[in-house]
């Protein structure tokens, strides 16, 4: 692997092949958008694809959690075309399609719902960070051309920027991006915890999240690695409950990554998988690994890196570390790493990371929890009972006859609480407000908390008093920028494209 720099931005290559398979990766991706601009990274990307000529070119991009990347397999030229274009788009977005791209990714977000993993990252960040990933936020139609281009303008720099390219470089490669240096990003702050917790999510499947401040700690990797196995091995093989074990890293700042653990399982198992997972980490915490498992563990990842294609995976880590500022590590330095790495180190780096966890069931499984020790958080902001305040209900005859409308609003100086028809009391400080959504009919809105809950206040529902309440409360303690309004697209028009 080599490194060189075109027009500021760092470049990594290697060669070996007669086509040329490219990228230019951004450190940018959901985690640096809040919920009232969720999709904008993905509107960027969008646009500046659909501002290039058709082409027979294999080509396409893809907005991550953490970075977006504009990739491209054929030949030097052509890739190399499409590499320049991609850049002169991003300088100059076509905002005009900003109606029809709207449309186009609320089609490819059709169907899709809160996958395990996003489900454990807002358990732990509730609506920041990686945690925006469980929402689909107001929708794509609510964001105007000024964000648009301000997003773009400020994340899709040469500071911000890195290419990889397996095979033969583009002859007289440009990239003109605009200048500009990496954005600082914000770390997400994690809530509270001393200790081991679980949750119910909407989200299909179990998983565990585990967190440490030393993203090199191979022992911990190798950790994750042996608990899956066993886990694949009990719960798969032994007992027919799943399907499938995967695990999934998140690097959010040299001294913050996180580590999921996610197992599906069959309907109506959710609770032994639970139970299976949860069971496998705390005797791996407590009695750590055999030496066979770990020396298994190495010699997966000593295969993974034998794979013809581990040349181009190395070429794609090097260039997302670059464009994302975090350290890079070569393969190398990696297998040597797990290659050190003892039962009794991995035993104490999973206990460093106990306290830490967090694991997550669905809320249709039957379960009271993996043990006493570990008590359930619940996963948005729960009250003991209602505040004081203005209270508003609905009309009394509805209230005899629906006992879905059997709630209470409450507007208070710090924020609002709502208790609902199965008596739990939600809560939002006006402080903790991410966002207010009018409702489809324009009547009502969305109160949408960072700590995952939301109410809707309608005047059907509450009626125009509370609606009147909630709005002046919030117009004097939440800043303009979170108070949405109508979508800039009318929903008659992105039908229209």
């Amino acid at each position: 692997m080599q490194r060189t720099q075109i027009d500021g931005v760092p470049v990594f290559t290697a060669g070996g092949r007669q086509r040329t398979t490219a990228a230019l990766v951004f450190g940018v991706g959901l985690r640096d958008e809040t919920f009232a601009t969720i999709e904008v990274t993905h509107l960027v990307e969008h646009l500046a694809m659909a501002a290039l000529p058709r082409t027979h070119l294999r080509c396409n991009a893809v907005t991550d959690v953490d970075s977006t990347a504009f990739f491209a397999t054929g030949r030097p030229e052509a890739v190399g075309a499409f590499l320049e274009g991609i850049c002169r788009a991003l300088a100059d977005l076509p905002t005009g399609r900003m109606t029809a791209e709207a449309g186009v990714l609320q089609a490819e977000g059709c169907g899709t719902g809160s996958s395990t993993v996003s489900a454990l990252w807002a358990a732990r960040y509730g609506l920041a960070g990686p945690g925006l990933t469980v929402s689909a936020g107001p929708g794509p139609e609510h964001l105007d051309e000024e964000t648009v281009r301000a997003h773009a303008a400020r994340w899709f720099v040469r500071g911000n920027a890195a290419l990889w390219c397996h095979g033969p470089l583009p002859s007289g490669l440009r990239l003109p991006l605009p200048a500009g240096p990496r954005p600082a990003r914000r770390t997400p702050v994690p809530r509270p915890q001393d200790g081991p917790v679980w949750t119910r999510t909407d989200a299909p499947g179990v998983g565990l999240l585990l967190a440490t401040d030393s993203p090199a700690d191979a022992a911990l990797a190798v950790g994750v690695d042996v608990l899956q196995e066993r886990v694949r091995e009990r719960a798969r093989h032994a007992s027919g409950l799943s399907y499938a074990v995967d695990s999934l890293i998140l690097d959010l700042a040299a001294d913050r990554r996180e580590v999921a653990v996610v197992v599906d399982a069959r309907t109506g198992r959710d609770a032994e998988v639970a139970e299976l997972l949860w069971a496998s980490f705390a005797q791996l915490c407590a009695d750590g690994p055999a030496p066979e498992e770990v020396a298994h563990a190495v010699a997966g990842l000593e295969a993974e890196l034998d794979d013809e294609d581990a040349a181009g995976t190395e070429l794609a880590d090097a260039a997302y570390c670059a464009a994302v500022g975090l350290p890079f590590r070569t393969a190398a330095e990696t297998l040597a790493a797990w290659r050190a790495v003892t039962p009794a180190a991995v035993t104490a780096a999973l206990r460093r990371a106990e306290p830490t966890a967090v694991l997550t069931v669905p809320d249709t499984a039957t379960w009271d929890g993996p043990d006493p020790r570990v008590p359930r958080r619940p996963l948005c902001g729960v009250l003991p009972a209602l505040p004081e305040g203005a209270r508003f209900r609905p009309p009394l005859h509805r209230r005899l006859l629906d006992p879905a409308a059997r709630v209470v609003l409450v507007v208070s100086e710090e924020g609002l609480a709502h208790r609902d028809a199965d008596g739990d009391v939600h809560g939002i400080p006006w402080s903790r407000v991410e966002a207010l959504v009018p409702t489809e009919d324009g009547a009502g809105v969305s109160v949408v908390g960072r700590d995952l809950c939301a109410v809707t206040v309608h005047p059907a529902r509450h009626g125009r008093r509370a609606v009147a309440a909630v709005l002046a409360a919030a117009t004097s303690r939440v800043p303009p920028s979170l108070l949405l309004g109508r979508p800039v697209a009318a929903a008659a028009e992105l039908a229209a494209v």
